[in-house]
């Protein structure tokens, strides 16, 4: 990737005005506003600001647009990536200055036609403009040629390792024919046992000449030539220490197992982390590191990468008790790490050349001499903040005695990074350094100062730098909710329009590339590969699960919020579903068996309020299992309902005989005409039926009549 800095003439845009840059001074910039043709004067820290912030973009170079057309070389198949690093291992002598322009033509006859003279400028013309690997990508394919089989290859690579045993690596003389004349004998043989319609074909020389490279081993070539000394020189370069003279000439990256046990918040064990730690050759400045209790792998070293290249412009809002700046950040000229297996890999290396990194040298296992810098920064943060600490590990056994680490260990990684960030600054880069004769802070200062043209170059774009070196890295399903990553929806409208789209091609089932940042996870970026460009999603619920969404938040923070639901999920038993279910069931089976029997009596229904018997047997009646205990709880409301038809009979009164001539009272009048009421009007029909009947005397019913 092409750096991009506040220069005269470049071009950005801050909340959609676009900005020239007219003129540098001191700690400022005089920008002209496009949009409203008029002058401004902007410092340099409220631009880095504003970059780190997303609010300002870099605008597009022209060459860029034409010849890089992927985000992400990791999102290519590996057909492409490999020739897109073939063509750049081609230029790359050209590019560091060994072959100069007046040699060009003599080193691309020199490959033997492995490239067309046209080919290579067009390579170089590429590389000039953008600086960049992914322009190097072949997105235009030419004719092909036919596919040999895999007979045809296993024979080929059979005759080519016959005549690196036996003469390339023993230094006699060979010649391409020579490899094809072996092959082609080969093919005849092989040849006289099979059918005529079976038959295997020829290659032509060039392809020979094109799979011997690819299988040729060049140390193994100048061994017998050369002698051991010479070889290996010219396969691992001088042991020497190299010597820096400006900022980001050459940063050195190495990891180790921190010197104290810290606690892990995903199971409050005490436990060692790894601390991945960048520093600058020439001025032994700090440049940014990364933690992390997971094993050491490349998407560690991009994470640091990361912060390596970022301005620190949160400092003072994260961590208010550091008191100087770190002022270091850019994008480095030269990355020297551990040739370990974690480092020994495509996609760390693939990472830096689109970033614009010249080179990755990678040292021998052990070869403290190739990378001292970083080895003396170990010890010093070990000795000046580290050894002093409760649950240090100390840098030996000796030295730690009987002292119980784990017993002491108190220190979470968060506050780790805090007293790291004052460690690496307020003492590291400000305190003075006898070896260099001033402090690191000081040293890139003044280093930048003499480097006029030194340009502490910064990606177009927050976006682009994390797309290619953000450490998490997932393959997703898009649902009606979005992207899920540890537990956490991740939504956009945008992500919804690349879900119809693909639902659309019949690919709603293809998994997508989720990556995000290990030290932010408040957004993720999703590949979008219908348009081959990244979509944003933002989280759903991190403040429902009430996470402080102001700051930065972890991968650890999403990953522990998951692990405890989880265990949480795990401690309610499986099986009282099932429990309930059967319960549930009992209770139909009864239900079941009362239903039948009532339809079995169907007569008996009909006549429910004559049969007082049947009510009190098949209602009333608590149903019982075979063991004879009560399975239904009877109901709330329970009535006493007589057991058998009672007769009530209702005789009037006989009304005493009075003497004639006396007339009644009012009151006995009334008394004789509610003989029957105590209190209140009751009549006949209002009385309650129990399935009982009502006899009465025959004069009664005859006043009625």
């Amino acid at each position: 990737m092409a750096g991009y800095y506040f220069s005269a003439g470049s071009r950005f845009l801050i909340r959609g005005n676009e900005y020239l840059v007219r003129k540098e001074l001191e700690r400022d910039y005089e920008l002209e506003n496009v949009n409203y043709e008029q002058t401004e004067l902007w410092k340099k820290d409220e631009l880095l600001q504003l970059w780190r912030d997303e609010l300002l973009v870099f605008r597009k170079k022209e060459a860029e647009q034409e010849y890089i057309r992927v985000q992400n070389i990791d999102d290519l198949d590996e057909k492409s990536k490999k020739e897109a690093i073939r063509r750049y291992k081609i230029l790359e002598p050209v590019i560091k200055g060994e072959i100069l322009p007046s040699e060009i033509k003599g080193y691309v006859d020199s490959l033997n036609g492995e490239v067309k003279k046209s080919a290579f400028y067009e390579w170089k013309k590429r590389w000039e403009c953008t600086e960049d690997i992914r322009a190097l990508v072949a997105f235009k394919s030419g004719p092909k040629g036919p596919k040999i089989s895999e007979d045809i290859q296993t024979i080929l690579d059979g005759a080519i390792d016959h005549y690196l045993e036996h003469y390339v690596y023993e230094g006699l003389k060979y010649t391409i024919e020579d490899i094809h004349s072996e092959f082609t004998l080969r093919i005849d043989e092989e040849n006289l046992n099979r059918e005529e319609s079976e038959k295997l074909n020829y290659v032509s020389p060039s392809k020979v000449r094109r799979r011997f490279m690819e299988l040729v081993d060049i140390y193994k070539v100048d061994l017998p030539k050369k002698g051991t000394v010479l070889a290996k020189l010219k396969r691992d370069g001088v042991k020497e220490e190299v010597v820096a003279t400006r900022p980001l000439q050459r940063v050195e990256i190495d990891w180790t197992p921190v010197d104290l046990m810290m606690i892990d918040p995903a199971d409050l064990k005490p436990k060692r982390p790894n601390l991945i730690y960048a520093i600058d050759k020439c001025t032994g400045m700090p440049l940014g590191f990364f933690v992390t209790f997971k094993p050491v792998d490349s998407r560690a070293l991009k994470q640091c990468l990361i912060h390596l290249i970022m301005p620190k412009t949160y400092l003072k809002e994260l961590y208010p008790l550091v008191e100087n700046e770190w002022v270091a950040h850019g994008i480095p000229h030269t990355i020297v790490v551990d040739n370990a297996s974690v480092n020994d890999s495509y996609e760390f290396e693939e990472a830096c050349l689109q970033l614009g990194v010249k080179e990755v040298q990678f040292c021998k296992i052990d070869a403290g001499h190739q990378k001292g810098t970083i080895e003396r920064a170990f010890r010093r943060l070990n000795t000046m903040f580290i050894h002093n600490q409760k649950g240090t590990t100390f840098s030996n056994f000796i030295e730690k005695g009987r002292y119980d680490s784990q017993k002491k260990a108190c220190i979470t990684i968060q506050g780790f990074i805090y007293m790291a960030h004052l460690g690496m600054i307020d003492i590291v880069a400000n305190s003075y350094d006898s070896r260099r004769g001033n402090s690191p802070h000081k040293l890139w200062v003044q280093g930048i100062e003499d480097n006029k043209r030194l340009m502490l170059q910064i990606p177009r774009s927050v976006e682009s730098l994390k797309i290619i070196l953000m450490g998490g890295s997932e393959l997703r399903i898009i649902q009606q909710q979005g992207v899920v990553i540890q537990n956490e929806y991740f939504f956009s409208p945008e992500l919804m329009e690349l879900k119809n789209l693909l639902e659309k091609f019949k690919r709603g089932e293809e998994k997508v590339r989720v990556r995000f940042d290990l030290s932010d996870m408040r957004k993720v970026y999703v590949y979008d590969p219908i348009n081959n460009k990244y979509i944003t999603a933002g989280f759903t619920g991190l403040k429902r699960k009430k996470v402080n969404v102001d700051l930065p938040v972890p991968y650890q923070a999403l990953e522990l919020d998951s692990k405890n639901r989880t265990e949480t999920r795990k401690s309610f038993s499986a099986s009282n579903r099932a429990k309930t279910k059967r319960k549930m069931e009992l209770i139909r089976e009864q239900e079941e068996k009362k239903v039948k029997k009532w339809k079995r009596n169907k007569e008996q229904v009909d006549s429910i309020y004559q049969d007082a018997d049947f009510i009190t047997e098949t209602v009333l009646k608590p149903l019982q299992d075979e063991t004879n205990s009560i399975a239904i709880i009877p109901t709330e409301s329970n009535i006493n309902t007589p057991s058998i038809n009672d007769e009530i009979r209702i005789i009037e009164e006989e009304p005493s005989v009075k003497p004639k001539n006396k007339k009644k009272s009012q009151s006995q009048i009334d008394k004789e005409d509610s003989w029957y009421i105590e209190y209140e009007d009751t009549d006949v029909e209002d009385l309650p039926s129990w399935d009982v009947t009502m006899k009465k005397d025959k004069k009664e019913l005859a006043q009625y009549d």
